[in-house]
């Protein structure tokens, strides 16, 4: 354990919760959405400019490093494990690591007191400059964020600010072997946390101001397929999609630590939301029809469907269903028959793998739930095996049905 005290400055950076598109749950945390260069000379966060518009941090000779000089950042702390910090609003903690391209890498910061006075946001080192990956700042007693880049070394930064006349934490610093891939092999159920997009053109995936960092937590598998997923519809052109709940950092159905579950499931890391895309190429949570409410919840009035693509989300439903490891997926009524119909047009292109077209018509992979007008939500399985591309190629017993 390794004790620090930090004297560098540096302004947070927030967004406005967005829920209006959830079933209640605690105020989300904030995100840096744009790339945030941090000015060396004043040792704050400017607002959000593009990388070329950016100062540069150090000279020329490491800015085609994408590991970052020492000193990289003014008052930065190097450490590793678990460290105990003590910050107060004019002494943030700075702490710099080095990752491996085969290392996910979880910031974890625990303490006492406060809930939006204290924020854990993380840099990335870009070449030139440190960017602002994503910035945490809700939720009781702890803030998390994870980083992966299997492009090569990479320096990062955990960045801790507060409010508090002073602030005793903690923050472990967990790295993992992680690999991206269409499929998983070994230590599957493993429970990380979704890592912050590097590129969202490149990764496929985004954040949004209702995301909730401690609410990102998802097996190792699922993980894997979300991942491989998002970079698929990078290589395509398409928007970037926006995962919103997996499972608490404990595998607990997320709202469980604020006595507010916001869904019925979501426990252990087998499940996750995600946005849908949209006939005019964007992908965003917004609902796809005339929605009503009934006894059950939020419905589509049937033949309001509008602006529903159904070829593009089939196409990627099609890269998560490949894993063989899909038991079912939630969907509205109306939103299903497109999403068959684009599986086959998808199909027709080239898009999509003509074996998997059938999935999507065999009432197990799409099936209709109330409140899924505006997202997907998509269960793995936790056996061992199942299904036709199982690990062992044998079938699965039935998967009991679980409400979203």
């Amino acid at each position: 354990m390794i004790a620090l005290s930090t004297s560098v400055g540096l302004l947070g950076c927030d967004g406005p919760p967005d829920d209006s598109l959830l079933d209640g749950g605690p105020v989300p945390d904030a995100v840096s959405a744009d790339a945030v260069a941090f000015d060396a000379s004043t040792g704050a966060l400017d607002a959000p400019m593009s990388a070329t518009d950016a100062p540069a941090l150090s000279d020329a000779s490491a800015s085609a490093s994408a590991v970052a000089p020492r000193p990289g950042l003014p008052g930065e702390l190097e450490g590793d494990d678990e460290i105990d910090l003590r910050v107060t609003p004019s002494a943030p903690a700075l702490v710099r690591i080095e990752a491996a391209p085969d290392e996910h890498v979880t910031f974890f910061l625990t303490f006492e007191e406060g809930l939006r006075t204290i924020e854990l946001e993380v840099l990335r080192w870009d070449g030139d400059e440190a960017v602002s990956l994503g910035l945490t700042d809700a939720g009781p007693g702890l803030r998390t964020l994870a980083v992966f880049d299997d492009s090569g070394p990479r320096t990062f930064w955990a960045r801790v600010t507060t409010e508090l006349p002073s602030l005793d934490a903690t923050l472990t610093i967990t790295r993992v072997p992680f690999e991206d891939g269409p499929m998983c092999f070994e230590d599957c159920a493993h429970l990380l946390q979704m890592p912050l997009p590097n590129d969202p053109a490149v990764d496929g995936y985004t954040t949004r101001s209702s995301t909730v960092f401690r609410y990102q937590y998802g097996r190792r598998d699922l993980l894997m397929y979300v991942r491989h997923a998002g970079q698929r519809v990078a290589a395509l052109g398409m928007a970037p999609f926006i995962p919103e709940d997996f499972s608490q950092w404990d595998g607990l159905t997320p709202g469980t630590d604020v006595g507010a579950t916001r869904h019925a499931s979501h426990q252990r890391g087998k499940d996750v939301d995600i946005s849908l895309h949209g006939l005019d190429g964007q992908n965003e949570w917004r609902t796809y029809c005339e929605p009503e409410r009934t006894s059950d919840g939020r419905e589509c009035v049937p033949g309001t469907i509008t602006n529903y693509d159904g070829t593009a989300n089939a196409t990627w439903f099609g890269d998560i269903f490949a894993s063989g490891r899909v038991t079912m997926c939630f969907l509205d009524r109306e939103l299903i028959p497109a999403t068959v119909t684009g599986a086959e047009e998808a199909s027709l292109v080239g898009e999509l793998d003509e074996d998997l077209v059938p999935l999507f018509d065999d009432g197990v992979h799409l099936q209709h739930w109330p409140n899924h007008d505006n997202h997907i939500h998509v269960r793995v399985s936790e056996s061992d095996s199942i299904g036709a591309l199982s690990f062992t190629g044998e079938a699965a017993e039935p998967v009991p049905f679980e409400a979203p």
